[in-house]
């Protein structure tokens, strides 16, 4: 089973950054992580604070760290053993570098800024989720833990078989519901590819359904063996839009954690995860974990 070694969450002191850093507590606490919350001041702002208050760099830091301390304090998480970090600079470039730093293998983040609207994903996230060397999980700003139902995106790739193991964690964590999800495009996105130049073709006959079973199941059987998830489902669903299968499915389930590959297969009869991940982070009622496949970095200066 994936655990997590070391967790870093980013704070903005948005509601939304709240919740992540409780979510952050709850995961650390059940792997005995390390955990790490940083906040990132943007230089301009860091320098219109040392102006007002007379501060160099250092004391704008001293000053800032102690609001961190003051949120953290009231997040209500406990006595959760947490390090905090204030950081000056540009906040992606910075949260790269505290994941580094930390060997963070897990980066947490409300799904909305500060300065953003009700369901929009903040531009610092949306950035993490496509770049970030990690594993990063954003937090709806309405959420509170525990998960009851968690969906894992399949789509027989390396990186979807991590994303498996990475929600039956969460599930085996909070004792959710666990849906493995593979959704099969091969017909109506060939009839669609070509404009209605081809003869129509069929929906999914029996015989491919249950070879497409046969395969879903195969794959998804080692990554569950032995494992304590209470009921899980491989669902197997047929419709032209990946993201909207993926969306019903959330809709339907009322479930409040998707979790999908940043990348995936890109062949006829398979989905590609790489834009569907960025089409469902954007419009996902839920919260995210999105999965890195292995080998992928990001090199800041």
């Amino acid at each position: 089973m994936k655990k997590f070694h070391s967790i870093l969450v980013a704070i903005d002191f948005s509601p939304s950054s709240r919740n992540a850093l409780c979510e952050a507590a709850r995961l650390a606490a059940y792997d005995e992580s390390a955990m790490v919350a940083v906040h990132v001041v943007e230089q301009e702002v860091a320098n219109a604070i040392g102006q007002s208050l007379k501060l160099d760099a250092a004391g704008v830091i001293a000053h800032i760290h102690k609001s961190l301390e003051h949120f953290i304090a009231h997040a209500g998480i406990g006595a959760v053993q947490i390090a905090s970090e204030v950081h000056i600079g540009h906040p992606f470039v910075s949260l790269v570098t505290a994941c580094q730093k930390h060997k963070a293998d897990l980066l947490i983040m409300g799904s909305r800024g500060s300065q953003h609207g009700v369901g929009q994903v903040g531009a610092i996230a949306a950035q993490c989720v496509r770049k970030a060397p990690v594993e990063v999980l954003l937090v709806k700003e309405d959420f509170t833990g525990p998960h009851r139902h968690v969906i894992a995106c399949v789509d027989l790739s390396e990186t979807s078989a991590k994303a498996v193991q990475f929600a039956r964690r969460i599930a085996e964590q909070d004792g959710s519901r666990l849906d493995c999800l593979f959704v099969d495009q091969s017909t109506l996105a060939l009839a669609a590819d070509y404009g209605g130049y081809l003869p129509a073709l069929p929906a999914l006959d029996a015989v491919s359904a249950g070879n497409w079973k046969k395969e879903v199941d195969a794959f998804i059987e080692p990554l569950l063996r032995n494992g304590t998830v209470q009921e899980k489902r491989n669902i197997i669903m047929e419709r032209m839009s990946v993201r909207d299968a993926i969306m019903e499915h959330i809709r339907e389930t009322q479930a409040s954690l998707v979790v999908l590959g940043t990348r995936g297969k890109t062949d006829l009869r398979t989905l590609i995860m790489g834009t569907t991940a960025e089409k469902v982070l954007q419009r996902a009622p839920c919260s995210i974990l999105a999965v890195k496949p292995d080998g992928f970095a990001y090199h800041v200066a």
